[in-house]
């Protein structure tokens, strides 16, 4: 009965006048509740529902390539054939710049000469050994020279490999930065390769949320170029670090792209959906009473008596609010008029939809 006075002086003090002092009627000091009660205190109510809620947070991200590289000479030497056009969508494996391998070509023969050399005087050692014609030492050196040719000749052949330059994976080339005749040195970029689709954004999230990530979880995408348009994407990666300095944690997600519209350097402003309850309670924010320590909701019963009802509330939302404790689905709980009303005083409840109507 305590709490109730309290309840009472606390929602309706002396300057309300005489109008509370009709309304609190209900709010008496008897035990029993069989204070007086006046007329009927017209509410506006609406009804505890059940439905699906997301929870997510805003937050600001960049879009990167799915994958990027320059396109780069493993060796010296001159551009014979240039073999794409600026933008270019091109499959892995493709060839993209030839380098002249004459040379290269003698060298590999000449190795391949070597080699041949070498494994014959090898296997004649062998059998020299075997008569102790020669030495054990003379053997080894042979045995020594067959390794050496073996290993420049496996050199030759990749350095003829890389006079030409392929495709690493699927993407569209960049600018061109070479000409054909031109003499490159090992190192030189003569392209980029990107690969776009799919595209990635990554962004930074507060460490307060670190404890409700996941991969998997969805992100919602807005871009300048695109206004009236939303990308969805989902996280696969999170940061097992924390920045130091900005306590945030990098995630990624992939976003496909296969339209290639999104372009890496992008910046976007999205949502990451934390988590989503497909039955949850939610009242309108209007109904909840918000005290020092706790939140309370006028609820009218099948008397239509207002009544006090604690609640613990969960995830915040545009106008409503989750309720996790204390109350039930299709309860109706009062959204306006509760400032006017205490526990167990009759009301006259209207629904918010049956008042816009009037209106």
């Amino acid at each position: 009965m305590k709490s109730l006075r309290k309840f009472c002086r606390h929602f309706y003090p002396p300057v309300i006048g005489t109008l509370a002092a009709l309304v609190l009627s209900g709010c008496g000091d008897d035990e029993g509740g069989g204070g007086q009660q006046m007329g009927s205190v017209n509410v506006i109510v609406a009804p505890v529902e059940e439905r699906k809620i997301t929870e997510d947070i805003d937050l600001v991200g960049s879009l990167t390539p799915n994958e990027r590289v320059e396109i780069k000479s493993e060796i010296s030497g001159l551009i014979r054939d240039i073999n794409f056009e600026e933008g270019d969508m091109v499959e892995k494996g493709r060839l993209l710049v030839a380098l002249d391998d004459q040379k290269l070509r003698a060298r590999l023969a000449e190795s391949e000469a070597n080699y041949t050399l070498a494994k014959t005087n090898r296997e004649r050692n062998k059998t020299l050994l075997e008569t102790k014609t020669i030495s054990e030492q003379a053997y080894d050196q042979s045995i020594g020279d067959l390794d050496a040719a073996t290993a420049t000749l496996e050199l030759r052949k990749r350095e003829l490999q890389d006079a030409r330059i392929l495709a690493p994976f699927d993407g569209v080339v960049g600018y061109r930065q070479v000409s054909p005749g031109q003499f490159i040195q090992v190192g030189q970029e003569m392209t980029v390769l990107v690969n776009m689709s799919p595209i990635k954004a990554d962004f930074d999230v507060p460490e307060r949320f670190i404890g409700q990530l996941k991969t998997g979880q969805r992100i919602d995408i807005k871009v300048a170029a695109y206004p009236d348009r939303t990308f969805t994407g989902e996280v696969y990666f999170i940061s097992p670090e924390v920045e130091v300095t900005t306590r945030n944690v990098l995630v990624r997600a992939f976003i496909d792209n296969e339209s290639g519209i999104l372009k890496p350097g992008m910046f976007g402003n999205l949502k990451l959906v934390l988590q989503v309850k497909e039955d949850a309670l939610v009242i309108p924010e209007s109904a909840l009473i918000v005290q020092a320590d706790s939140s309370v909701v006028m609820v009218v019963d099948e008397k239509n008596l207002a009544q006090l009802r604690n609640v613990r509330t969960g995830i915040r939302l545009e106008g409503a609010v989750e309720i996790l404790e204390g109350l039930s689905a299709g309860e109706s709980i009062i959204v306006e008029g509760h400032q006017k009303v205490g526990p167990g005083t009759p009301v006259n409840p209207k629904s918010d939809t049956a008042e816009s109507e009037t209106s």
